[in-house]
């Protein structure tokens, strides 16, 4: 058996939204309705401070499991896969750690006609750019994601990185350094923003998500929960990062299909 991640999602054709039956449903704000998903999802999504809009996207069960044999996908199902997509048409860059990209089996983002529309109405770019987290560069470049010299991802690393190891990457990727010792965050997504980058998704894992959250870079969350329970060690969408205060979020909608529940929270302070 093969267990995919949700990244794999990526890869599924789109079908027109007048062709498909719709299963996904509104419950908050009132009344309980049919929605399409972008519509769902479409909302201003403002720079920060000079920095790209943060967004935070992942799946958990019931009892905060985030991986099945170090993947997502076995936590999913039809309606998580039409979300994730469409959230997928939002970020001009999405920020993964290595050890998520290798797991999950990252390939280049959807390059499609349908995709690079949906993208842009959207007010993205016509193609995401992948940006994978990594301070030790210990990745394998015969990873997917780094065999499309027409769709180079972005490493971001320090400043005192192995430099063998970055020019060997620099060959399949475009490097990003920030910090020493460990990779600074805040200072990539200002080198974003210098690329014109608008709107950033972290997909994780759990400690790139920590370290967003405790640099206060993370301005929405979604969050898929799945009716399932994992049992086991239960680490959470986020870990690893202390924070200073607790961070308040607004909840902005509530969807469901076959018992899945969708989140979506919004920084409290942004008042959108």
């Amino acid at each position: 058996m093969v267990i995919v991640g949700r990244n794999s999602y990526l890869e599924i054709p789109f079908v027109s939204k007048s062709c498909q039956h719709q299963r996904v449903h509104r419950l908050l704000p009132p009344p309980v309705v049919e929605v399409d998903t972008d519509d769902a999802y479409r909302d201003s999504r403002p720079m920060v401070d000079g920095r790209p809009w943060l967004m935070m996207n992942m799946i958990s069960t019931i009892d905060g499991v985030t991986e099945v044999g170090g993947v997502s996908g076995p936590l999913g199902g039809p309606g998580d896969k039409e979300v994730f997509g469409t959230i997928r048409t939002l970020p001009d860059i999405i920020l993964v750690g290595s050890t998520t990209a290798t797991a999950e089996h990252y390939s280049p983002p959807s390059s499609s006609v349908s995709t690079k529309a949906r993208r842009l109405s959207a007010g993205a770019w016509p193609v995401a750019r992948v940006a994978v987290v990594s301070g030790s560069l210990n990745f394998d470049l015969a990873l997917p994601l780094f065999t499309r010299p027409d769709q180079r991802p972005i490493v971001v690393t320090t400043e005192d990185a192995d430099p063998t190891r970055l020019d060997q990457i620099a060959q399949r990727a475009d490097i990003m350094q920030c910090g020493t010792g460990v990779v600074d965050l805040s200072r990539a997504l200002q080198q974003m923003a210098a690329l014109g980058a608008k709107v950033v998704l972290s997909e994780g894992g759990p400690t790139v998500n920590g370290a967003l959250l405790a640099e206060n870079l993370v301005d929405e969350v979604l969050i898929s929960i799945s009716p399932l329970i994992g049992g086991g060690e239960s680490h959470g969408i986020a870990r690893g990062g202390a924070l200073d205060q607790l961070q308040e979020f607004a909840l902005r909608h509530v969807l469901t299909e076959d018992h899945f529940l969708f989140l979506r929270y919004v920084r409290q302070i942004q008042n959108l």
